[in-house]
């Protein structure tokens, strides 16, 4: 199981290093970011089970990285560690489904125990995933079938969805639910297809999508981005820029001007 710590402040990521009785948790490795842009790394190069965040942060807030870990790691739990008691954020975390939010300074037992209470829905979690795939094992078994020969019928079941639902709110977690497969073998079975994961197929798809609304000449960027499936209109820009190497308003401006002759 893997813990990712994320603050801007060095020393309070140190001092939770130094002040969790580490013993007592089933951590196997312990993360650390400063910054929502090294945390999404992160998140793209391995899974994270429990995510300890901060609020305020450089650019991007731990709220809005929260909001990004539940659309392409919904299966992570996030904590939230605080020095602010204000309602409006307390209510932003329910909304996000936090498991808990963490006034600072914490006690380092009581943090401990936070966490331990967040391992442990974690492992119930992948406990009864883990049973239902067995159970769809079961049946495999039973009708003859073989899961390895369905591999490329997932895969693209998955794909041939995710076209169709651009625009709705997706996760790894939904569609490998959908498919009847942990999403460690989605992943896995989408980049042996692909050579991309899953969250990548879905942004390549969801920028081309973007791409295509803001030719028309009434569409504003706002809209483009709620139409892919972005709540967040910083990050939108972000991404876009990523993929075609221009903000969504310039690339606007340059399809109007070409448009026009």
């Amino acid at each position: 199981m893997k813990l990712l710590i994320v603050d801007d402040e060095v020393f309070a990521i140190d001092g939770i290093m130094n002040g969790v009785n580490w013993d007592a948790l089933d951590f196997e490795d312990v993360l650390r970011a400063n910054s929502y842009t090294q945390a999404v790394e992160i998140f793209n190069k391995q899974p994270v089970d429990v995510l300890l965040c901060d609020i305020e942060m450089p650019n991007e807030s731990g709220l809005e990285l929260i909001q990004w870990v539940n659309t392409y790691s919904p299966d992570t739990a996030c904590i939230i560690l605080s020095c602010h008691d204000e309602f409006d954020f307390a209510q932003q975390a329910v909304q996000l489904n936090c498991m808990d939010y963490v006034l600072k300074p914490a006690r380092y037992d009581f943090l401990t125990e936070v966490l331990h209470k967040a391992g442990l829905a974690v492992s119930e979690k992948g406990r009864q995933l883990m049973l239902e795939n067995y159970g769809k094992l079961y049946i495999d078994n039973m009708t003859g079938r073989h899961p390895e020969d369905d591999v490329r019928d997932i895969v693209e079941k998955v794909s041939a969805y995710i076209d169709e639902h651009l625009t709705e709110t997706l996760s790894v977690e939904t569609l490998a639910n959908m498919a009847y497969v942990s999403t460690d073998h989605l992943t896995r079975s989408f980049k042996k297809r692909y050579k991309q994961t899953v969250s990548d197929y879905i942004l390549q798809k969801r920028m081309l999508l973007a791409g295509e609304l803001l030719r028309e000449p009434h569409m504003t960027v706002t809209i483009a981005s709620d139409k892919v499936g972005f709540g967040n209109y910083s990050y939108f820009t972000k991404q876009f820029k990523k993929v075609y190497g221009i903000t969504p308003r310039e690339y606007q401006l340059k399809q109007r001007l070409e448009d026009n002759g």
